[in-house]
């Protein structure tokens, strides 16, 4: 089983090289495309307080193009509040993430996205439902566009070691996120 979970995880880092590398010439000029903070709770979490700073990434294959906008590089820096422990952790993330295309209705454009990365959380110990620093997280999201700068996310999202260790209750999240858009030259 640790193999599995060891080649996924070789799997999982090819991949999301080989989508970075065709930006690793402009990292001395980096500048995120998108920044958002989420405010939600979840399981044994009284708050989670975040920053995402999001930057698309170059494909190398054109797959679902159709439907898909290209996938991003989703960076995340968190603060969270747990009940039982009455600790405070911290957390770092990376994340791959695809997003539609906007859905055009009456009522406003529509996405959906979701993603999957690494998650280093500081106090593994302080609860019972994540035993290592080491996690996985995954999430989905639907989104409105409120103009072409701003937009608001439902994000539901799924934090666990993906068997690594015993206990693997995890932790689910659910945020609120407000997404700016920088404006391209």
């Amino acid at each position: 089983m640790k193999m599995k979970i060891r080649q996924l995880i070789s799997l999982y880092c090819f991949v999301c090289l080989s989508l970075t590398s065709p930006n690793l010439a402009k990292a001395a000029s980096f500048i995120p495309q998108e920044v958002a903070v989420s405010y939600g709770h979840g399981i044994d979490v009284n708050q989670w307080l975040q920053i995402d700073f999001i930057q698309h990434v170059t494909p190398p294959l054109h797959i679902l193009e159709e439907y898909l906008h290209e996938p991003y590089l989703d960076i995340g820096i968190a603060k969270s509040w747990w009940d039982r422990s009455n600790e405070t952790a911290y957390h770092l993330s990376a994340n791959l993430m695809v997003r539609s295309q906007s859905i055009n209705t009456e009522a406003g454009n529509f996405f959906f996205e979701a993603g999957f990365g690494p998650h280093l959380f500081s106090r593994p110990a302080k609860t019972n439902r994540l035993d290592t620093a080491f996690e996985f997280n995954s999430f989905v999201g639907v989104g409105i566009e409120l103009n072409s700068e701003w937009s608001f996310i439902a994000r539901a999202r799924h934090l666990s070691n993906a068997g690594i260790t015993e206990p693997n209750a995890g932790v689910n999240l659910y945020l609120y996120q407000l997404h700016y858009r920088f404006q391209q030259p």
